[in-house]
């Protein structure tokens, strides 16, 4: 079961890296938020709430794939959290000098979506274990 969650995990890895790593058309400073939970809540504040929403939303839900995966993989719930927190913090560091917003929410929120993931796959693995 291994080697088909590594190769999903690349590609996974592919995707975030080809979603987050568009040139953008921002300068710094303009580009960054260093304070928690600011953009979440200005997402929330948003016109369009929708919007906001999907924003919020998509930042946990591209990182529950990565942390399910990497959890199949090394079994290590602790460190996949923790490496998928890194990861994304890099992801946002690099996101400011090209250009696009970096936000340490999005490092939350990412967090967040790597945490599901690894408890989605403990959840898996525990039914498959003890089948109710």
């Amino acid at each position: 079961m291994q080697s088909w969650a590594r190769w999903l995990l690349v590609v996974a890895v592919l995707v975030v890296l080809g979603i987050t790593l568009r040139p953008g058309h921002l300068s710094p400073p303009e580009n960054i938020n260093l304070v928690p939970f600011a953009g979440i809540a200005d997402e929330a504040r948003n016109a369009n709430g929708r919007l906001g929403l999907i924003n919020n939303a998509g930042n946990i839900a591209l990182f529950v794939p990565l942390g399910f995966l990497a959890t199949v993989v090394t079994r290590r719930k602790a460190a996949v959290i923790a490496a998928l927190a890194g990861f994304s913090a890099v992801i946002e560091i690099v996101q400011y000098f090209v250009g696009r917003s970096a936000d340490v929410d999005d490092v939350l929120l990412n967090t967040l979506g790597a945490a599901l993931g690894v408890l989605l796959a403990a959840t898996v693995r525990s039914r498959r274990k003890n089948p109710a």
